[in-house]
């Protein structure tokens, strides 16, 4: 996504996330949001410089901030944080497809490589033991269950 730098610095930019949604960060830090036009911005938790990027985006209205509480939870309604798992269950499908005529036991080894790097993601202790065709019908499943869900 495209930064727009509100000065010559490089840390204190916002990105248009969606067309009713800009989010302006310091450094990588969200501090302030413009939802359909109206501005929120959160009170200073950080540091002097993030103070300074506060100031340059709402003009020094400090009695309008948002407490980090309030700023937090309007944060997570409007930026929704990336889905991992969906991810990783999109990357998988993709790499079958594109290996489809490949051997399945080196496609479900590069498969299972992928959701071992998924946190609270576990293989039973047998999987090695499976016979091929019911790792990949497992592994689709995985696949299909996260990218409808």
């Amino acid at each position: 996504m495209k930064k727009y730098y509100l000065k010559t610095t490089k840390n204190c930019y916002f990105v248009q996330e969606k067309p009713n949604l800009k989010v302006y960060y310091s450094y990588t830090t969200p501090i302030a949001l413009e939802i359909d036009g109206v501005l929120k911005v959160s009170q200073n938790q950080w540091s002097i410089t993030t103070a300074k990027h506060l100031n340059w985006i709402d003009d020094g209205n400090k009695k309008d901030r948002l407490k980090p509480e309030e700023f937090n939870q309007l944060l997570k309604e409007h930026k929704q944080e990336p889905d991992f798992l969906k991810t990783v269950s999109m990357v998988s499908s993709m790499f079958g497809v594109l290996m489809d005529k490949e051997d399945k036991s080196k496609v479900n080894e590069q498969k299972k490589r992928f959701f071992d790097n998924v946190q609270g993601l576990s293989f039973p202790d047998d999987w090695n033991d499976l016979p091929e065709e019911e790792k990949s019908k497992r592994l689709e499943k995985i696949e299909s269950f996260n990218l409808t869900r």
